[in-house]
């Protein structure tokens, strides 16, 4: 699987002509920017909704030397087959649909293809279309266009010819021989080029979490979700410097529960009255003094079930249980070692 190239990415935002506001975000991407004949390439497209949209048209042009195979589409669509249309020796498809969409639908099209064995050695250019039929909210409405495109060269001879003598780079037979090696080391030299993304929490794919996390020497849960586990890996040289302090407890606590929490610390002995009473830094008023230990209090909103579905009553009590001793592993990580404490979980109301 070929990894996309963020910088390649190109992302063209519709705007409304007299103000300022977003309609819809348009990315046009390939697995690919660089193939021989008769290798695949997809063409991936997406459209953001940020503004309620009345009806839409997209259309995406394929070059000359560009054979079409599958075609997804998304199912909020109904219909999901393009109309095709032959332009010179290229073709042109259009998906259309006037149903509407809501603000943050997310509209997802992959177009698989292959480089024909024929096709012209140079750049093959796809060119994205869309245009938006948008209906604010009030009423006010707006027909946007915009277009954006990418460039997919076609070799006809491997890279590898020019580490050989010149005497070998114009042999036909030696360049097609070396896309063979080629085929084989470019995936290899993709994954090192791209390395540095492999270090990014926010870029890593999910699955080498773990592996990036045992680095800074430490053991993701399970029970974090991918984000959470991003977030923290991204915060854990500033978390470990303040290990062990009220600070870090608080950040750490935050990125699990996204809700502040609020850290007492007690430092004193209860106020006993009688002949040996004395006031001082070492004595508190009230009840639950107790040196080296501190109250963590928490406002969380009831647990939801991945999907939103509707949760029993044992089910929400379990997942509940669960929250909580995923809070207590944290606290007893991050203390420090001769503390005690005391967990207060208040919930939100929904």
């Amino acid at each position: 699987m070929t990894t996309l190239q963020p910088t390649l990415l190109q992302t063209v935002t519709l705007q409304r002509r007299k103000r300022d506001v977003e309609y819809v975000t348009l990315s046009h991407v390939a697995d690919a920017y660089r193939r021989y004949p008769g290798e695949p390439v997809t063409f991936h497209t997406r459209i953001d909704v940020l503004l309620p949209i009345a009806e839409f048209q997209l259309g995406l042009d394929i070059p000359p030397g560009i054979e079409v195979g599958d075609i997804h589409a998304p199912d909020q669509l109904r219909n999901p087959a393009p109309a095709v249309e032959r332009i010179g020796d290229g073709s042109r498809m259009t998906w259309s649909d006037s149903q509407g969409f809501a603000k943050g639908t997310r509209l997802e099209f992959e177009v698989h293809a292959t480089v024909q064995q024929d096709a012209v050695f140079g750049e093959l250019e796809s060119l994205l279309t869309c245009d938006a039929d948008v209906r604010l909210t009030g009423g006010d409405g707006a027909v946007s266009d915009t277009s954006t495109g990418l460039n997919i060269a076609v070799a006809p001879k491997g890279r590898y010819l020019k580490y050989l003598p010149s005497i070998y780079r114009e042999d036909d037979f030696m360049g097609r021989f070396l896309m063979m090696f080629e085929s084989f080391w470019t995936p290899i030299e993709s994954q090192i080029t791209q390395i540095p993304y492999y270090f990014d929490p926010k870029l890593i794919p999910a699955s080498l979490l773990p592996w990036l996390a045992s680095w800074a020497d430490l053991v993701l849960d399970d029970r974090w979700t991918p984000e959470k586990q991003r977030r923290l890996l991204g915060s854990i040289v500033s978390l470990y410097r303040k290990r062990g302090t009220r600070i870090g407890l608080e950040k750490i606590l935050e990125i699990y529960t996204e809700s502040q929490p609020q850290i007492m610390e007690h430092r004193a002995n209860n106020l006993i009255l009688g002949a040996s009473a004395r006031l001082g830094p070492s004595v508190a008023l009230g009840h639950g003094n107790v040196p080296h230990t501190f109250t963590v209090t928490l406002r969380l909103p009831p647990v939801k079930s991945a999907d939103g579905a509707l949760l029993s009553d044992g089910d929400r009590e379990r997942l509940e249980a669960e929250r909580r001793r995923v809070i207590e592993s944290i606290i007893e990580s991050e203390k420090p070692a001769h503390t005690r404490y005391t967990l207060v979980i208040k919930q939100l109301e929904n």
